[in-house]
């Protein structure tokens, strides 16, 4: 049986609630924002946690994909700078996880 896991928010990941080998695993959304441009792997712990920590050893790997990159816009504001021109803010654009190909491997039994 593989984890059911679904994109909410734009750029969160709610993994499925369900029963496997180590017992009864909460759902958990993870947000991605902090893995942009970056390929995550998310791994099930003994415990029935859930980590995405590359440089450890892992129970059970559950599901992989591409989050894509952080991109930017610029915003003028009211603000004036020293040079008289508007002083303009770099804000982030929510990450979009729907074009994401997620790939889930079957859970422990």
């Amino acid at each position: 049986m593989k984890p059911k896991i679904t994109i909410v928010g734009g750029c969160k990941v709610r993994i499925a609630g369900h029963d496997c080998k180590i017992g009864k695993i909460s759902q958990r959304t993870i947000d991605m924002t902090p893995y942009a441009g970056e390929y995550v792997r998310i791994w099930l712990e003994e415990d029935g946690s859930y980590s995405s920590n590359k440089h450890i050893d892992h129970y059970w790997q559950i599901a992989e994909m591409q989050v894509p990159e952080q991109k930017y816009q610029e915003i003028e504001t009211k603000e004036m700078g020293t040079d008289s021109k508007p002083v303009v803010k770099r804000e982030a654009i929510p990450i979009d996880l729907s074009g994401v190909g997620i790939i889930t491997f079957d859970l422990p039994v």
